[in-house]
């Protein structure tokens, strides 16, 4: 009878897809070339996990402008921002980056990476409710504490590469706390390509240290294909260029080598 109980457990974990997941760590430090780093990938329909430097996958930093995505889904889903063209005006401060010195709608700041833009709705959502939804979306070490203007560039707030995979598994799987359509606006606004059946998404992040030289970059996303969703994470943690720039394009090489996208994308 125990040995009929614990098979029919055994079914139904399997059913649920609990207790079935692999990994494998592989290398890819010629993708890397000189830079230090590390990669995770889960590929969803075979309950696959991929890991360069599995060790590292777990190590907490900055998220930096990778948070610009639950950054994006807190301000819809409190009415901060009401959808993908909404627009603050350009205060006339000039910023090193130029394409930062305009207007810019949702859509156009989470392009550029628009830091200025990303501050006023931190600030108009408030500590009190970012706080809430950063532990209700159980995102990194959950910390805010460091506070305004960007708690999430080189602040309190930590995150790993397994963890931010793990955010955008639940993400993608509609288990966090937003309302659909804003869950939907989010995704139309982090799309880069779209070919066939395959839609590419994707943030980058950088971080600089305390002499303005870059430390840190991510590179976070999803590839979506007729054949199931791929989630990954790519931090650069040293090199020549560790931005996030450099970690995006590391990230299609590695994608590109999986076969999970194609050089036409």
């Amino acid at each position: 009878m125990k040995s009929v109980f614990l098979l029919c457990l055994f079914a139904t974990c399997s059913s649920f897809g609990l207790g079935a997941e692999t990994s494998e760590e592989r290398d890819l430090s010629a993708e890397f070339g000189s830079a230090a780093g590390s990669f995770v990938l889960y590929d969803a329909a075979h309950e696959h996990w991929l890991r360069f430097h599995p060790d590292e996958c777990r190590v907490h930093t900055s998220p930096c402008s990778t948070f610009k995505v639950p950054n994006s889904l807190i301000s819809l889903e409190t009415g901060v921002a009401t959808g993908a063209d909404f627009a603050l005006p350009w205060d006339g401060t000039h910023h090193a980056i130029e394409a930062w010195n305009h207007d810019q709608t949702l859509r156009s700041a989470f392009a550029v990476s628009c830091v200025w833009f990303y501050e006023i709705l931190a600030a108009r959502v408030g500590m009190e409710r970012m706080q809430k939804f950063v532990t209700a979306i159980h995102y990194g070490n959950m910390d805010t504490s460091s506070g305004l203007p960007h708690f999430w560039i080189q602040g309190s707030l930590k995150i790993s590469p397994d963890e931010q995979v793990d955010f955008l598994r639940r993400l993608h799987g509609r288990k966090l706390p937003f309302a659909a359509k804003n869950v939907d606006t989010l995704l139309d606004i982090m799309t880069l390509t779209r070919t066939g059946g395959m839609v590419f998404r994707g943030k980058t992040g950088t971080g600089n240290n305390d002499r303005d030289v870059t430390v840190l970059g991510w590179f976070i996303g999803s590839v979506t294909t007729p054949g199931g969703d791929y989630f990954f994470a790519t931090r650069l943690t040293g090199g020549e260029d560790p931005s996030g720039r450099h970690a995006r394009k590391i990230t299609e090489g590695i994608l590109m080598k999986l076969k999970i996208l194609s050089e036409t994308r």
